[in-house]
């Protein structure tokens, strides 16, 4: 017990610095950086989305599960969209071609970038195993959530990441 404590006044604790998150794929980390084209030809790149909230979901037009979180995706990215939401859906040259994914994204009406990551080396870099992989990024790049589903509160996840201003200007990255 030190002399400060026993007279009863405040210990003064140092304050240590924080260190910024590593680039990764986990939770905690700033989100590898990649840019991928569009079914069209047109380059994505993450960064360039920093100050707005990103949901990346890796997925294939034949995996049920993918297909089951469509109408959630639709549904937020109509709601939210005008509110500095995006998603980055990123398909894979797997058992499906860029052809077959277009005919499905005009069917379902999907208005958010399709990418095609045609030698799988983003899928490679955050190691994903099985579809649907989703992560969400908040407006700073720090991905929030990593998982093969949506998660319980996705909704109230877009709510609360959309009000929360980034810490740093989109672009100081």
């Amino acid at each position: 017990m030190t002399l400060s404590v026993a007279a009863g006044l405040p210990l003064l604790a140092q304050k240590m610095p924080k260190s910024a998150p590593k680039e990764g794929r986990q939770m905690g980390d700033v989100a590898f950086d990649f840019t991928l084209k569009d079914l069209d030809g047109k380059p994505h790149r993450l960064k360039d989305l920093r100050g707005h909230v990103v949901h990346v979901v890796f997925w294939a037009t034949w995996c049920m599960p993918c297909l089951e979180e469509v109408p959630d995706l639709k549904a937020a990215y109509a709601r939210y969209h005008e509110q500095g939401f995006e998603i980055l859906g990123v398909t894979v040259p797997m058992s499906q071609t860029p052809e077959k994914v277009r005919e499905f994204v005009t069917r379902q009406e999907l208005h958010y970038p399709i990418l095609w990551d045609e030698g799988m080396e983003l899928m490679g870099r955050y190691r994903v195993d099985s579809l649907p992989r989703n992560f969400l990024i908040d407006r700073d790049g720090i991905i929030r959530y990593a998982g093969t589903s949506l998660p319980d509160n996705y909704e109230d996840y877009l709510k609360y990441s959309l009000l929360k201003p980034a810490a740093a200007p989109a672009g100081a990255f």
